[in-house]
């Protein structure tokens, strides 16, 4: 018998070769933090720049993935724990990359993990705004990508994979 898991969305993305340091992407054009976002559990329109001051942990993740689905959920419970989410000195912000779909896929973790955070869809624009400053990882929903947006507004790619408490905890307080 042969398991295997992985996205069954159709065509797959291009392997990413390139595998950047955090320090290796940090700002490019930050006109993506100033796209109007709405969002989906019903908390108005807001962009990311309006959480200018604090500690931005934004996800970008697609539905139409479920092994990504899977891991959003081990992500999103290791971010829950973070001291900064508790005291709302950081703000979680997960961005489905997939057309208009079912909103419930990211308003679940609203429940199910007393998350606090804002969920929208990427607009297209800003999916390419992202690419062109961020580089492809920032769009390759198969790796979870986490952007680190620190309160002075600097956006900083963090290196494909899962991430614990521990790792955020430490990015945040040597890249920030």
């Amino acid at each position: 018998m042969v398991l295997s898991s992985g996205c069954t969305s159709g065509v797959q993305p291009p392997p990413v070769i390139v595998t950047p340091s955090p320090a290796a992407i940090k700002d490019g054009d930050r006109s993506w933090m100033e796209v109007p976002l709405t969002d989906l559990q019903g908390k108005g329109t807001f962009s990311i720049r309006s959480f200018a001051g604090k500690t931005v942990i934004l996800l970008v993740v697609s539905d139409a993935c479920p092994s990504c689905v899977s891991q959003l959920s081990r992500e999103i419970g290791e971010i829950g724990r973070l001291a900064g989410v508790q005291d709302k000195s950081i703000t979680v912000v997960v961005l489905d990359i997939d057309p208009p779909g079912d909103p419930g896929f990211i308003a679940k973790y609203h429940d199910q993990f007393n998350f606090s955070g804002y969920t929208a869809r990427l607009p297209e624009d800003m999916t390419l705004q992202l690419l062109q400053s961020q580089g492809p990882f920032a769009v390759d929903t198969e790796s979870i990508p986490v952007i680190l947006v620190c309160p002075v507004g600097e956006a900083i790619l963090l290196p494909p994979g899962f991430k614990t408490t521990d790792t955020l905890e430490t990015l945040r307080a040597t890249e920030c």
